[in-house]
Order: structure tokens, then C-alpha cells, then sequence
């Protein structure tokens, strides 16, 4: 019986070659859709791990965590050092790293931060942040950079920089008179931390003291730099602050003292709850893109049962040849089935392999634009139950030629 629907179905290669890619598309379309989205929800989840409060300017929860944690769009306002100092001596904190931005490097953010960012600040769950050469900056002229950052600039542990004022968002002007030095590369960690660059609090306020309003003052070059001290380097307000907490029982209760605070205006943020937030917002995007997947295979579907249909007339000789040699009306009927599975099996298989394989190519150009890192599997569990659903489904729509043949040749057969 597999050798007939080998034959048959060769005989008529071209349309079931086009059924096929088209039900394969429509499958790839869906396993793609999932696939980016798991991506893109894990990647966001496991972006940065051990902060429980985000501190930073009153503003949406989800409008902070985007910017300080994934580098998505512009901070609006600063809060006080002054501030950040008083919230430290919380005895309820574990420790508290403040944070500024504004600056940008060839297109990567610059963050500003202190060297306890690389001891406590974790990803994908409890992994520590560790350098694959160099270690973390211990003069305000020092630097450290994310693997991408490494990776597509060519830079080394050596390597002098200039950052340039304003996001890699607008048209930025360079802090030329002073110059940052690499002195460790970060390992690859799949977080939007891969496409930043590191540089000491003190030095990021040292390069914006000949800066007013957006504009050049005067030169770096014209001030004796060692006759500066340590207050004037300290920076007057940050972006934010990352906190983390001894206890996770004093979460909620840490927020809403923070929210109430009395000298600045400064919110309290959960980073899992906004996020949350960001689910439920783009949760209608992927529901209406899978909604289109399922249309396309219902379509796909049916573009395979008008196919057997409209080749049971064309296929009289077929047929005639197949009952002469004894083949009875539930075996052709069978046939008409199995050449179903047959499509169904060959689209699945094909848009597992051609998803992976590309998840696989692709992996480091979606972590360098979009940020996230797709998992090289081949199927999961919940994708088997989509296709098998989807298999089940061409099978029963394959019974209505079946159908059609039974009753055709059963009719031959009795006249």
C-alpha cells in the first residue's frame, strides 16, 4: 500500500509539493510565532535576577524597568544622590546599586554604576556576572564592556574609549577631552547587559563637569584633574537604583514606604509585576498572530481536501487498474487517507527542521537585534500537541473524499 501512494502521489508531484509548502508555511509561521515568544518572555524574565525594587523618578513601572533594564527608550528625570544615601541606611536593604544613564557609545548604552554592580546585579535566575578576560573597573577611568560590545567593536582589555553625549538615539556629541580604558569584557549572558558598556560613577560625572544644558562649557584638557576631590566627583543625582532586599516578606511593605517618601517625588518598582503588565499588552498581538497561523492552516487544510477531491475524477484510470487487481473499496478509501498523513507528515517535519535550523542560524543576529536568545530545540511537548492536533485534523478532513471513493467504487462494484 506504501509503494502505491508513493507512486500516486509522484504522479502527481507539483500540487501536493504546493500543498505541502503551503500547510509547511503556515506551521512555521505558527512554531515561529512561539517560539519568539517563549524567547522573548524568558529573555525578559532572566534579564536581570536578585533585584527585587527598582528606585527611580515618579513615572510607569513599566516605563522604568524598560529603560534601566533593557535599554528601551529615554529616562525623563534623575533623583537625588541625597535621596539614594538616606534609603540606604534602610536596614531592610541588602544592598543598593544607583545607576546613570544618558550616554552612549557607537550605539550601546552607557551605564554608570559603582563596582558592586558586578557582585550583586545576576541573570537567568542566580548566575553571578563573570568576565571572560580583564575584571571590573577600579579607577574612575576605567571601563567594562558586554560580549556583543566586545564582539562587533573588536575591542580588547586595553582598548581606550570616548562615550558620547545623549542616547545612541540622537545625535550625540563626543566626550573627547577625556577617555575611558577597557579593563574587563563581560561573558556572554543572553541579557540586554551584552550590549552595554560599564563605566565608574565618579568618571561619568568627571567628563559632564564642563558640560551645561545639553552643551560644551569648557575642556577637560584646561582643569588639573588631580586637584579635584573626591566630592566633586560624586555625582549630585542617577537615573535609578537597583535594590536588593535581605528579606522578600518586606517587599511590598519596602515599596509603598519608598512610594511615600517624603522630600522627592520617586517610585517603587517590582520589576516581575511590570513585566506582567507588558505581558498582558502585547498578550493581544500574539493571540492575533495566532489566530492568523490557525486561519492559514485551516485554509492550508482545505486546499488539501479540494486537492484529493478535485484528482478523484482524474484519477478514474488509477482507480480502475487498483479495483482489477483486486483492491477493495475501503482499502482505495485507505489510500485517500494515508496520502493525508502523508502531507501532514512531511509539512510537520519540515517546519521543525527548517524552525531549528534557522533558530540555530539565526541565534546570535536575534540577540544582537532584538535581544533575545531562542533555545535550540528541536520540539517541545506543548509544540507536539499542536501538531498532532493539526494531524488529527487533516486526517478527518481526509475523510470526506474517503468517503467519496467508498462510495464510488462500493457503486462500481455492485453494478
Amino acid at each position: 500500500m506504501f509503494r502505491l501512494l508513493i507512486k500516486s502521489i509522484r504522479s502527481r508531484l507539483l500540487p501536493v509539493s504546493l500543498v505541502i509548502i503551503t500547510l509547511m508555511a503556515s506551521m512555521v509561521l505558527l512554531l515561529s510565532i512561539e517560539r519568539i515568544q517563549k524567547a522573548t518572555k524568558t529573555g525578559f524574565n532572566q534579564s536581570i535576577s536578585g533585584v527585587d525594587i527598582i528606585i527611580g523618578p515618579r513615572a510607569a513601572s513599566l516605563e522604568l524597568v524598560l529603560y534601566t533594564v533593557f535599554h528601551l527608550g529615554k529616562p525623563t528625570n534623575n533623583i537625588t544622590m541625597t535621596t539614594i544615601d538616606d534609603i540606604k541606611q534602610r536596614k531592610d536593604i541588602e544592598y543598593l546599586v544607583p545607576i546613570a544613564l544618558g550616554d552612549s557609545h557607537r550605539g550601546f548604552r552607557v551605564i554608570a554604576t559603582e563596582q558592586n554592580y558586578f557582585k550583586y546585579i545576576k541573570y537567568s535566575g542566580d548566575k553571578s556576572l563573570s568576565f571572560s578576560n580583564g575584571k571590573a573597573f577600579n579607577e574612575i577611568s576605567g571601563a567594562v564592556i558586554g560580549a556583543d560590545v566586545a564582539k562587533k567593536l573588536g575591542y580588547q582589555v586595553g582598548t581606550k574609549i570616548h562615550i558620547s553625549h545623549g542616547s545612541s538615539q540622537t545625535v550625540a556629541k563626543k566626550h573627547d577631552d577625556f577617555s575611558f580604558e577597557v579593563t574587563g569584557i563581560l561573558e556572554k549572558t543572553g541579557a540586554p547587559i551584552d550590549q552595554a558598556v560599564f563605566v565608574d560613577l565618579k568618571g561619568y560625572e568627571l567628563i559632564h563637569l564642563g558640560w551645561q544644558s545639553g552643551a560644551k562649557i569648557f575642556n577637560l584638557s584646561q582643569l588639573d584633574l588631580s586637584t579635584l576631590n573626591q566630592e566633586e566627583l560624586t555625582p549630585k543625582t542617577v537615573t535609578a537604583a537597583f535594590v536588593g532586599l535581605k528579606s522578600k516578606l518586606t517587599l511590598f511593605r519596602f515599596a509603598a514606604d519608598i512610594k511615600k517618601y517624603p522630600d522627592e517625588a520617586i517610585s517603587a518598582v517590582i520589576p516581575g509585576i511590570a513585566l506582567s503588565e507588558l505581558w498582558s499588552m502585547v498578550g493581544i498581538v500574539d493571540q492575533g498572530f495566532e489566530l492568523l497561523s490557525w486561519i492559514i492552516i485551516v485554509i492550508s487544510l482545505i486546499a488539501m481536501v479540494s486537492l484529493i477531491i478535485s484528482s478523484i475524477d482524474n484519477r478514474k484510470r488509477e482507480m480502475t487498474i487498483y479495483r482489477a487487481n483486486g483492491a477493495t473499496p475501503m482499502y482505495l478509501s485507505t489510500l485517500v487517507v494515508l496520502e493525508a498523513v502523508f502531507i501532514g507528515l512531511t509539512a510537520i517535519i519540515g517546519a521543525i527542521i527548517f524552525v531549528t535550523l534557522v533558530t540555530y542560524l539565526a541565534t546570535e543576529q536575534l540577540n544582537l537585534i532584538l535581544g533575545i536568545t531562542p533555545e535550540f530545540d528541536w520540539i517541545s511537548w506543548n509544540e507536539a500537541k499542536v501538531f498532532a492536533i493539526i494531524l488529527l485534523a487533516g486526517i478527518f478532513s481526509s475523510l470526506v473524499p474517503a468517503i467519496i471513493v467508498f462510495k464510488k467504487n462500493l457503486h462500481h462494484t455492485l453494478s
